[in-house]
C-alpha cells in the first residue's frame, strides 16, 4: 500500500495514496528519471519550508532548524548525484511544484506532508534497489540504498520536530506492493506539478546559489 496522510483532521486524505516508484519490468532510465523528480519536489518543499518562518515556528527554532536545513541539502545532493548517473527530470529544465494547501501554515501539518512524502520515498527506494539488481546495475542499487537511508531519517527527524513519543516509531520499513511500477509514480507525481483545486503554488525549485546560502554552516561532509 501507498502513503496517505490526513491533515487538519480532514475526512479525505489531502494527498491520497501515493504508491512506490517501480517494481519488475521498468526500465532503468525511467526509474531515475522519477527518482529525480521526486528529489527535485522535495528540495522545494524544504526550501520552502525554510522561507516560512512566519507560519513554521520550527523555521525559528535553533533546535529544530537544522534538522530542515540539513535535509534540504541532502535532497539537492541526491538530485546532483542522479543528474549524474544520466537522470532527467519530468518536471522539465526549470522544475515548479505545487503542494497541499496549509502544507506550510503550521508544524503539524508540514510534518504530516514530509512524513507521507518521506514514507513514499523509502518505499519507492527499496522498489529501486530490487529493480536495478535486477537489471545488474549494482551502481545503482547502492547508490538507491544509501539515499533510502537518508529518507529514513528525515522522516524519523520530521517526528521528533512534533516531539512524538516514539519517533523511531517503525522496527521495519514498508515493502513496495507486487507489481507496482513508474507509472503509479506519475500518477503521484502529478497533483505536484500543476495547480489542483486543493493545492497552492507554484513554488520553483531554489537555484544552486538559493541553496548555497540556506544551508549554510551546515554542509554534508559527503558533498
Amino acid at each position: 500500500m501507498g502513503a496517505a496522510v490526513t491533515l487538519g483532521g480532514l475526512a479525505e486524505p489531502i494527498l491520497g495514496t501515493v504508491p512506490a516508484f517501480a517494481a519488475t519490468g521498468e526500465s532503468t532510465t525511467e526509474i531515475i528519471n522519477y527518482a529525480v523528480t521526486a528529489e527535485q519536489l522535495a528540495t522545494t518543499f524544504y526550501y520552502t519550508a525554510l522561507q516560512y518562518s512566519g507560519t513554521l515556528p520550527m523555521t525559528n527554532n535553533q533546535s529544530n532548524q537544522p534538522y530542515v536545513r540539513a535535509a534540504l541539502d541532502e535532497e539537492y545532493y541526491h538530485v546532483e548525484l542522479l543528474t549524474k548517473a544520466g537522470a532527467v527530470s519530468v518536471a522539465g529544465e526549470f522544475p515548479k511544484f505545487y503542494f497541499p494547501v496549509g502544507t506550510f501554515g503550521s508544524d503539524e501539518t508540514f510534518v504530516a506532508v514530509l512524513e507521507a512524502l518521506e514514507t513514499a520515498f523509502i518505499e519507492a527506494y527499496l522498489a529501486g534497489i530490487y529493480q536495478f539488481a535486477t537489471d545488474g546495475r549494482n551502481d545503482l542499487a547502492v547508490l538507491a540504498g544509501q539515499i533510502m537511508g537518508i529518507e529514513a531519517e528525515h522522516r524519523v527527524l520530521g517526528r521528533v520536530i512534533l516531539n512524538k513519543s516514539v519517533p523511531n516509531n517503525l522496527t521495519l520499513e514498508q515493502a513496495p506492493p507486487s507489481g507496482s511500477t513508474v507509472a503509479k509514480v506519475a500518477t503521484a507525481l502529478v497533483p505536484f506539478l500543476s495547480k489542483g483545486p486543493k493545492m497552492e503554488g507554484p513554488f520553483a525549485m531554489p537555484t544552486p546559489a538559493q541553496i548555497q546560502a540556506a544551508v549554510s554552516g551546515v554542509r554534508n561532509p559527503s558533498a
